[in-house]
């Protein structure tokens, strides 16, 4: 907290400077002079003395609105501020919003009347989700005259969470991907007595299994008809989100984190209002936290709080360690998805045995990020010496990972790659087929 001299007083100074200098030759300006500075000096000192005095009681400073937001979505911080003094005062602020929202204001200023109560604003993009917190605020106050401003720092509450972009949830896509498997479909057939009880019958289309084609309706209508039985709403769903050094990367310009989070709240999403129970898991070298399954959508919310916050560790990915925390918690059988990054034939067989250790008792599905920087660049004509190299460790490591890829397959389990822009859609589609086929 510090009263320093204001912008007006600084440029009443530098007028008396050049007026000083011609005192030097004319002894009554010098005089005048120094009478005006005198003068000046006192009327800082008063203002200054007034402003150490009442300055702190007299403003009251408040920021409102909603403390969460949401990467990429633009949304608006306001600051309330109340003049609680009895005469008008000249405001200055800068809030202390973290660099990450992208503030598009650094300077408020504001001219309250006795008993004014205004409200400021200011439009904020997060570029990035997390847990963040306001620093202090930087407030100025001029006094009456003008002369001094008394300058604090005041801390404001307001520790802000900033989601995932969470407006897909909200779009046609997967609302009508979801509108599909309710109202009947093409991938809706269920095995009879164990997945489902019968529903009624419909034209067979292509995709249906051939055993559940009703042959007498098909004699008697002459053409295809087949069974269609009512999927069971309380199956489980489990995500293994892998939060080691391979989501530390990026892919197209996005945090393979970032696309893993998101993948894993829209599976939870679907799933949850699938009537499913969803449980998730996030793990690195060790599980570092976990959520029961549960049904309903409240355990949207609670998985949300948990995945949010989540950064890469620089560690490598333990999958048996994850697989042994989820048997010991997930007794009953369920969907296991596991959303990581696929790299080299080592990684393939730790999570090979993790696999194996789930077969028992689980089914298994990998979610592989796919990175479409690395197939630019086997695919790119090179046009210097270096190019070549370039272009060789790409096909290289695309090389490597595709012979992963048929280790995983030739091992029994079921993988879907993609890029950043088809992760959270292909990982949604592949669960729903794999619910709607009855394997669970």
């Amino acid at each position: 907290m510090a009263v320093l001299p204001s912008a007006r007083l600084l440029g009443a100074v530098a007028l008396l400077v050049p007026l000083s200098l011609l005192g030097a030759f004319a002894r009554p300006l010098g005089y005048v002079v120094l009478m005006l500075a005198g003068l000046l000096l006192l009327l800082f000192g008063a203002e200054a003395l007034s402003l150490l005095r009442s300055s702190g009681a007299q403003l009251r400073v408040r920021r409102l609105g909603g403390s969460v937001f949401e990467v990429g979505v633009a949304t608006v911080v306001v600051l309330e501020l109340t003049n609680r003094s009895r005469r008008s005062l000249r405001v200055s602020l800068v809030d202390g919003c973290p660099e990450s929202l992208q503030p598009k204001a650094l300077r408020l200023t504001a001219s309250l009347a006795p008993g004014e109560l205004i409200n400021l604003s200011y439009g904020v993009c997060p570029l990035a989700r997390g847990p963040l917190a306001f620093v202090p605020t930087e407030i100025r106050i001029e006094g009456p005259l003008g002369f001094a401003e008394h300058r604090t720092q005041r801390t404001i509450s307001g520790e802000v969470r900033v989601h995932p972009d969470l407006r897909v949830l909200r779009g046609t896509g997967l609302r009508s991907r979801r509108a599909l498997l309710q109202a009947g479909g093409g991938r809706r057939t269920r095995s009879p007595g164990r997945d489902g009880d019968f529903e009624r019958l419909r034209d067979f289309v292509s995709g249906d299994d051939l055993r559940h084609i009703d042959w007498k309706a098909t004699a008697r209508l002459r053409r295809p008809i087949t069974r269609l039985y009512r999927a069971e709403k309380s199956q489980t769903l489990f995500i293994l989100l892998d939060a080691s050094r391979l989501m530390a990367k990026s892919a197209d310009g996005r945090s393979k984190m970032d696309l893993a989070v998101e993948a894993a709240l829209h599976l939870a999403w679907v799933g949850l209002r699938r009537g499913d129970r969803v449980g998730v898991t996030v793990f690195d070298d060790r599980v570092r936290c976990q959520i029961a399954a549960r049904p309903g959508m409240a355990q949207f919310g609670r998985i949300l709080d948990l995945l949010y916050a989540q950064q890469p560790k620089l560690s490598f990915p333990r999958y048996r360690t994850a697989a042994r925390g989820l048997l010991l918690q997930q007794r009953r059988r369920a969907l296991v998805i596991w959303i990581t990054d696929l790299f080299n034939v080592d990684q393939g067989q730790e999570l090979l045995a993790a696999l194996e250790a789930l077969r028992g008792r689980h089914l298994s599905l990998v979610v592989a990020q796919d990175d479409p920087g690395v197939h630019r660049l086997a695919a790119a004509n090179p046009r210097r010496p270096a190019d070549y190299f370039g272009r060789a460790a790409a096909s290289e490591a695309l090389a490597e990972r595709q012979a992963l890829l048929q280790g995983l397959s030739r091992g029994g389990a079921r993988v879907v790659t993609s890029g950043a822009e088809r992760l959270s859609a292909a990982a949604v589609d592949e669960y729903l087929d794999l619910k709607q086929s009855g394997r669970l």
